[in-house]
C-alpha cells in the first residue's frame, strides 16, 4: 500500500460543540469550517485533525442499527506533544477543562503527561519530552 497522507477523522455527536472546542479552547488551526455540512478540519502540527458527524457515518457504512454509544475503556486517544505540559494545564484548567489526571513524570518513558477528555470524551494526552 502506498500511502499519500493519513490524518485523524475523530466521529462525533456534537459537531458544534467539538468544533468550538478544538478552535477556542485547544486553539487548533482551522483549515476546513463546513459545519453546515458536517465536516471540519484543523492543522494540529504536521497532523490533520478531522471532525465529521457520527451518525452520518453510520449511514455511510450502514451501521445505523448499532448503539451509538456503550459504556467501554477508550479505545482511542489523540496525543499532542507540547512545549511546556504545566503552562498548559494552567491554561485549559482556565479555560474550564476539567483534567483527567494532573501533570506527571514519567521518567520510564522520559515524557511528562497530563490527560483531558474533549466534548465527546475522547482521550487527549499532552506530552512534554524531559529529555
Amino acid at each position: 500500500m502506498k500511502v499519500g497522507s493519513a490524518y485523524t477523522r475523530l466521529l462525533v455527536s456534537d459537531l458544534k460543540t467539538s468544533f468550538d472546542f478544538y478552535r477556542d479552547v485547544m486553539g487548533f488551526e482551522v483549515k476546513n469550517e463546513n459545519l453546515e455540512d458536517g465536516y471540519a478540519e484543523f492543522k494540529v502540527g504536521d497532523m490533520k485533525l478531522s471532525l465529521f458527524r457520527r451518525q452520518e457515518m453510520a449511514q455511510m457504512i450502514a451501521n445505523t442499527a448499532k448503539p451509538p454509544h456503550a459504556e467501554c475503556q477508550d479505545n482511542v486517544a489523540l496525543i499532542f506533544t507540547v512545549h511546556d505540559v504545566e503552562e498548559e494545564y494552567k491554561k485549559l484548567t482556565h479555560q474550564g477543562v476539567k483534567f483527567t489526571t494532573a501533570p506527571m513524570n514519567n521518567p520510564y518513558y522520559g515524557i511528562k503527561t497530563a490527560y483531558l477528555r474533549d466534548p465527546d470524551g475522547t482521550l487527549i494526552g499532552l506530552f512534554e519530552l524531559l529529555v
